[in-house]
């Protein structure tokens, strides 16, 4: 009975582990992709500057979750916002509209897929 008991709960550890986890990533996601909205719609307006200013808080979002990024997601799905987050900041510096949004809202994409495999639905578990 006493295994029992320690199963269940190392069970219900790991399973607390993973709903923490997954919530988590998703809200640290979900505060990058805002401020890249929010750089999106500077970028519509031709606000460049501002749009610059949100690329940066975005990138330092993304980068103060790094180390536990690089522990719970998959290191493809990270290299690939750091390097689109590369890319994006040189078109935010060359201040072209027309050249920065379809970066960003691919970054955007990208990041609201990373958010989605985070959920727990069945298709993200088989």
């Amino acid at each position: 009975m006493r295994h029992i008991i320690i199963g269940v709960l190392i069970l219900l550890a790991v399973t607390g582990f993973t709903a923490a986890s997954a919530w988590y990533v998703s809200d640290a996601v979900a505060q990058t992709a805002a401020e890249l909205e929010q750089a999106y719609q500077y970028a519509q307006s031709e606000q460049m500057d501002l749009a610059k200013d949100c690329v940066q808080q975005a990138s330092n979002l993304w980068d103060r979750h790094g180390s536990y990024f690089g522990t719970v997601l998959r290191h493809d799905e990270i290299d690939g916002v750091v390097g689109e987050f590369a890319k994006l900041k040189v078109t935010v510096e060359a201040g072209d509209p027309d050249e920065f949004m379809p970066t960003c809202a691919g970054l955007l994409a990208t990041l609201r897929h990373i958010q989605e495999m985070e959920h727990l639905y069945f298709s993200n578990l088989f």
